[in-house]
């Protein structure tokens, strides 16, 4: 990492709402596959938008921050992490059917696993570093952040866990010492019609890995 570079790590404010959404628009949702892989298309809806942005009023949103040291150029978010307690993931109204189908899909992967794991915990449900500041540790500090937090604003609460959409995610998380407890693919959820949501990842899967606080 050049000299003049350097990462730091916040939780975020009411004042990185703006730099918050600007990461969430440009290099989380677009990786997302309950976005991107939606029937309806890959544009994120609104109310998909404002819930995750309702997290920072939590005190549960953790931001990397890549700051320039030498030229006067501001900081900007190049890693961020979302989580909250389980029992209350959702915090604005449900607008749109894509956002309704995302949360009805996210509880049938929440119900599926709560055999095997704890509940009510901390999830984290959200984690995203930008394509160009991957392999720097970024998002291995984003997750021991999250636990964090999780454990100042949380601290009834038992467990850790999260769910991941893709393989890098799940190797972090087991190297952090999460431990698998619910496996499911996408093309195994069907909606109250019997069709399927997600018709754009036949092999796509949701791992749920959970770990004690």
């Amino acid at each position: 990492m050049p000299s003049s570079e350097q990462i730091t790590y916040t939780v975020a404010t009411t004042v990185d709402r703006d730099a918050v959404r600007d990461a969430l628009i440009s290099f989380y949702y677009p990786e997302e596959p309950l976005t991107t892989a939606h029937r309806s298309g890959a544009e994120v809806t609104p109310d998909d938008l404002d819930n995750s942005l309702a997290f920072i009023e939590q005190g549960t949103v953790t931001l990397a921050w890549l700051n320039k040291t030498t030229d006067g150029e501001p900081a900007t978010v190049v890693g961020i992490a979302i989580g909250g307690p389980s029992d209350a993931a959702l915090n604005v109204p449900i607008r749109t059917s894509k956002f309704a189908d995302i949360v009805a899909f996210l509880d049938w992967v929440a119900q599926s696993s709560v055999a095997m794991g704890t509940r009510p915990c901390y999830n984290m449900h959200c984690l995203a570093v930008h394509p160009a500041y991957r392999g720097r540790s970024i998002g291995r500090q984003l997750v021991e952040q999250q636990m964090l937090v999780a454990k100042r604003v949380c601290p009834k609460l038992e467990a850790f866990t999260a769910d991941a959409t893709a393989r890098k995610s799940e190797h972090l998380l087991k190297r952090l010492g999460l431990c698998e407890i619910g496996r499911l693919r996408f093309d195994q959820y069907r909606d109250e019609r019997g069709d399927r949501v997600f018709d754009q990842l036949p092999d796509g899967v949701v791992v749920t890995l959970e770990k004690a606080l």
